[in-house]
Order: structure tokens, then C-alpha cells, then sequence
């Protein structure tokens, strides 16, 4: 019996790991701020727009959705998205966030989806 609670703890303790992402904070100067700023230009931003609208589409987004959605980004927002749209997730990682969700329920003794679980 303390063989399976170690395993099961073990098992925990890797799915916490391999969910658990790196995170990276610094300072951020002015002059680092002001050499990022975006120059734009009027008549790509509107091309950009309606290849997002239909990238957006393509991807199932209804056409009055996809639209509303374009018009509520800034022009800076829009040239991002487009440089970086091929780069994007689609979904992100709804279904590990699930499983841990279940997982720490389980323990805690809020749900009872595994019966013979501790």
C-alpha cells in the first residue's frame, strides 16, 4: 500500500512539473520601450486587417465575429498578429489544466472518480 501512495504522489508530482512553464521578469527601460515602438503604415494595417479576417475565417470563426473582432484591435495589435499568426497556438493546453484540476480534487476528496484512490 505505501508502494501505490508513492506512486501516486510521484505520479502528481510529475504532471505538476511538466505543466509548470518558466517565467522571466526584468527590468525595462525607458530607452528599450521607445526603440519597440511601431511605425505603421495606413494601407498595409488595412490589408493586414482583412488577412486576419480571413485567416479567421478560414479557422471557423463566423464572418460578423471574425469582423468585430478585427475592429476592436489597435493598428499596432494588428501588425503583431501578422507577423506572428503562423506562430500562434490554437487551443493552448486546456486539457493538462483539466486533468490536474481532477487530479487535486481527487486528493482533496471533492470528487471520487477513481473509488479505490485514498
Amino acid at each position: 500500500m505505501p508502494m501505490k501512495r508513492l506512486f501516486h504522489c510521484l505520479l502528481i508530482a510529475f504532471a505538476a512539473l511538466v505543466v509548470s512553464l518558466p517565467s522571466h521578469s526584468a527590468m525595462v527601460g525607458t530607452a528599450q520601450v521607445q526603440g519597440n515602438q511601431i511605425s505603421i503604415d495606413q494601407g498595409s494595417i488595412t490589408t493586414q486587417r482583412a488577412w486576419i479576417r480571413e485567416q479567421l475565417v478560414v479557422g471557423g470563426v463566423e464572418v460578423a465575429h471574425a469582423s468585430m473582432r478585427v475592429a476592436a484591435l489597435t493598428d499596432a495589435q494588428v501588425t503583431q498578429i501578422h507577423q506572428r499568426i503562423d506562430e500562434a497556438p490554437a487551443g493552448g493546453n486546456t486539457l493538462i489544466i483539466v486533468f490536474l484540476i481532477l487530479v487535486i480534487t481527487e486528493l482533496m476528496g471533492f470528487t471520487d472518480i477513481v473509488p479505490s484512490w485514498p
